[in-house]
């Protein structure tokens, strides 16, 4: 078959599956790709995987040919059972019950119908009223740790990917990485539009503190949105830390 034969192949291909509803796209996307790539130009082989609920992150990044150590991080102790399972299956892949913040102490997260939409903040109405499954229906006393307190206990000296799905916790899981921020290289993060967690920071105020430490925004992708409004609720961006000399592409 022709180049031009394999083309028009998939053009055909792909017509009957957008009918359908659906799309194909290259997976990793080109975001992944690129953070992939500076991942391994930079020697930047540990993932510390926060918010990681059953472990969904960290299956996508294996998959998408992520090689190195995955440290995970979930409270919940529901979904914490199921991270466990998957880690316990690769050697490369540790799990730990406690959540991570800007102090050192025994706290209370509200835990939500989907479980993903859990936070220690308090809800916001126009959350709920999008998708009704984020509403909280329990409470769990958990343990928070600062990341610089984890990362010295563990004398951990290596180059950080940071990947923080928090539900407006963000900012304060940042504040916990204290003198320690100078070891992430790259960070992917959950950012809000607008309030969906009481207290939490949000897009640009989040986005400005990020590259004040020394990093530039790799991609944005869409998030969670008002299907009914078509406004976005958040974003997933990816940021790398600006190394000199350092080609990417």
């Amino acid at each position: 078959m022709t180049v031009m034969n394999k083309i028009d192949l998939y053009k055909k291909i792909n017509h009957l599956i957008h009918k359908a509803g659906f799309d194909v796209r290259r997976f990793p996307e080109g975001g992944q790709r690129r953070l992939l790539k500076y991942l391994q130009t930079n020697d930047t082989n540990d993932c510390f995987d926060i918010g990681a609920n059953t472990g969904q992150f960290a299956l996508l990044l294996r998959s998408a040919g992520f090689k190195g150590n995955i440290f995970s991080f979930e409270p919940q102790t529901k979904a914490f059972e199921n991270l466990e399972r998957f880690a316990a299956a690769d050697p490369k892949w540790k799990a730990y019950n406690i959540g991570l913040g800007n102090v050192d102490e025994k706290s209370i997260i509200n835990l939500s119908k989907n479980s993903v939409s859990s936070s220690i903040l308090d809800i916001n109405k126009i959350l709920t009223d999008t998708e009704p499954e984020t509403e909280y229906i329990s409470r769990e006393e958990i343990t928070i740790l600062r990341l610089d307190s984890f990362l010295k206990e563990m004398n951990f000296s290596k180059k950080i990917f940071l990947k923080i799905d928090a539900q407006g916790y963000e900012s304060k899981i940042l504040e916990g990485l204290g003198d320690c921020f100078e070891a992430v290289y790259a960070l992917q993060i959950e950012l809000s539009c607008i309030p969906l967690y009481e207290g939490e920071k949000l897009f640009d105020e989040m986005k400005d503190f990020i590259e004040s430490k020394g990093f530039f925004v790799s991609s944005l992708e869409s998030g969670f949105a008002d299907a009914l409004t078509g406004r976005l609720l958040q974003a997933e961006a990816i940021f790398l830390r600006d190394v000199v000399k350092t080609r990417i592409y």
